[in-house]
């Protein structure tokens, strides 16, 4: 699990220094700001770690960090990452995860791997798992030529690892709290998604299957992580990281997605997303408030390029995405009074 991170000078963020909850946090920020940024370069030094000395592994931990840090951001020059401005000529990463440190910088000059690095023991037994905005079901085939064959940019490790994770099959158990997430899942998508080497991926709804190219994005992205929960990619011991988890969503399947993070975060996933929605940071501070379960924010400051951090079970701060909805209740009053 990851405890802290103290990040500076990565794209527009210029200082990110914030404990993580061990249940489920919250980023988010106006475009631009480096959400994204900030979870894939948790994702990078994360999976570099589970990597390190697995199997046949035999390289550094430093060379195993460079390859992720390459293929997730997949820039020209990883110093492009650096934040530009006065004083921001390099970028410098630390993370506590477990009971290890993850710490590296490079600096705007750097071409194809980090400058400094500290050499970890050894590797990490759980996984991390990111799930991007985009669905990836029906690019797989895709996804798999561009990387593994024709060895070009387009789809980053995010893509990649993930539809590696889809392959793997599906089996019974996980805890109490993941039964019932998968039995919830399945009443809700009122079927599944499931693979044959015939015809790929598809969605089974009772006798009916349907081809993956047809099936609603939304379900796609749903289906997802039932089958990660199925296969035990997402168990105890897993960080999981979404990035929009309400892309392509209707506001009642968001709610009942949150629902289904909550559990999985009893059954002891770390859960990080980022996101746009008010649906997400309003049903996440329910949940925190009625269960007393400890949900954290961290808000990105565009204009200074710095997080702050809250515990949603406090209430729901003074943030934009609130800001957003009562500006247009304002003008909806507004309308109203001059009828």
């Amino acid at each position: 699990m990851i405890k802290r991170i103290d990040i500076e000078n990565l794209g527009p963020l210029k200082k990110a220094s914030a404990t993580i909850s061990n249940q489920l946090t919250v980023v988010i920020g106006k475009n631009d700001s480096g959400k994204t940024l900030l979870l894939k370069s948790i994702y990078a030094s994360l999976r570099a770690l589970e990597t390190y000395r697995r199997g046949d592994e035999r390289r550094s931990f430093k060379s195993v960090l460079d390859d992720k840090l390459f293929w997730t951001f997949q820039l020209g020059r990883l110093g492009d990452l650096v934040r530009k401005g006065e004083g921001a000529s390099k970028l410098s990463f630390r993370t506590e995860v477990d009971d290890q440190e993850i710490k590296f910088s490079f600096s705007s000059s750097a071409e194809k791997g980090v400058g400094e690095c500290t050499q970890v023991p050894s590797q990490r037994e759980g996984s991390t798992v990111f799930i991007p905005a985009k669905e990836v079901l029906s690019l797989q085939k895709v996804i798999r030529k561009s990387r593994e064959i024709d060895q070009e940019f387009g789809f980053d490790d995010t893509f990649l690892d993930l539809v590696n994770y889809l392959d793997k099959p599906t089996s019974q158990g996980g805890g109490k709290h993941v039964t019932d997430a998968r039995k919830k899942l399945k009443e809700f998508l009122k079927g599944s998604v499931e693979f044959s080497d015939k015809r790929g991926w598809y969605f089974k709804k009772g006798n009916s299957q349907f081809d993956i190219n047809i099936t609603a994005e939304g379900v796609k992205k749903i289906a997802i992580l039932d089958r990660l929960i199925g296969n035990k990619m997402i168990n105890s011991g897993t960080v999981l990281i979404i990035d929009e988890p309400e892309a392509h969503l209707h506001p009642s399947a968001i709610i009942f997605l949150m629902d289904m993070l909550k559990k999985l975060c009893r059954q002891g996933v770390q859960v990080i997303l980022s996101t746009h929605s008010y649906f997400v940071i309003k049903k996440l501070s329910l949940l925190a408030k009625i269960d007393d379960w400890p949900v954290q924010l961290l808000s990105i400051d565009e204009l200074n390029g710095a997080v702050e951090s809250f515990e949603l079970g406090d209430g729901v701060p003074d943030i934009p995405i609130i800001q957003a909805s009562v500006d247009l209740y304002e003008q909806e009053l507004d309308i109203a009074f001059h009828e």
